[in-house]
């Protein structure tokens, strides 16, 4: 089981709830899903925030939703949270994320697993946590709740573990990417960010605050980067919602000076701004 070391300071991302707008059809939404998905997960992001803004369509905003929280399970546990709907029609598309939380290999003592609560039998809540493997845990838990577990001792039966829950935020791996929907006040409002981090084309070229942005970075234990959507820039945005001021009170940066096309789309912006913060992160020792 490949368990990657957590990087950090840890970051969550925030894409506009419509994202997806420039896509043709359904096919084309679920295949960015995908390639956001994927660029989160392979850049250690804590959290996907959706967020929303002025007056927005629910059914896309759920649409998205729906199909990053499918992505984000284990393939395992897929059949047991979700059900037959319209907006997984074309999940089929989505790539596998491969990350801790899905477990691909055999379980075995000392493994990590995420699972979900399908019985208690009056002693032990009993975990699925494999296409055939379970783990007993000695505390009741809601049947249906999702809970992450470290697999302690096998039992007389081969296929189940006796196990102890985890809290994400006790591990020292990376495990998955986390999905909610904010609105955008709420989320520029927070306190739980040290550093906001605002991209596009219209901000201060990353050549001339690199100093300064690794400094911050170097301080800060968890940092926000927020995109804009296909149409409207992050800029256009805060704009529309009153609030441009915090492109001075945060780092607005263009991470692709020179771009070689005329714009980059969210699911790209994502892999290239996060791929350098990466190598902040680990090859500058931040």
């Amino acid at each position: 089981m490949y368990y990657p070391k957590l990087v950090k300071p840890l970051i969550d991302i925030a894409i506009p709830w419509n994202v997806l707008e420039e896509a043709p059809d359904e096919r084309e939404k679920v295949r960015k899903i995908g390639y956001i998905g994927r660029g989160a997960a392979i850049f250690q992001v804590n959290k996907i925030v959706i967020y929303t803004y002025g007056k927005y369509d629910r059914r896309e905003v759920d649409f998205l939703l729906k199909n990053l929280l499918y992505l984000k399970t284990p393939p395992y546990l897929r059949r047991h949270i979700f059900k037959i709907e319209k907006e997984l029609k074309f999940s089929g598309l989505l790539p596998p994320l491969k990350t801790p939380s899905h477990g691909f290999s055999e379980p075995k003592v000392g493994d990590v697993r995420e699972g979900i609560v399908v019985r208690w039998n009056g002693y032990y809540s009993i975990v699925k946590i494999g296409d055939k493997y379970f783990a007993k845990i000695p505390k009741p838990y809601p049947i249906g709740s999702n809970v992450i577990v470290k697999l302690e001792a096998k039992t007389d039966r081969e296929d189940t573990f006796r196990a102890s829950v985890m809290s994400k935020d006790k591990l020292s791996i990376y495990w998955n990417v986390d999905v909610e929907i904010k609105r955008l006040k709420e989320i520029i409002g927070s306190s739980e960010y040290c550093i906001k981090i605002f991209t596009g084309k219209e901000g201060k070229c990353i050549c001339n605050v690199v100093e300064k942005f690794v400094s911050s970075l170097k301080k800060a234990k968890k940092i926000l980067v927020i995109y804009g959507s296909p149409r409207w820039g992050v800029d256009d945005i805060l704009r529309s919602e009153g609030l441009e001021m915090e492109l001075e009170r945060n780092f607005f940066i263009n991470f692709v000076p020179e771009q070689g096309v005329e714009t980059i789309r969210t699911e790209e912006a994502i892999i290239l701004t996060l791929s350098i913060i990466h190598f902040m992160r680990t090859c500058m020792k931040v």
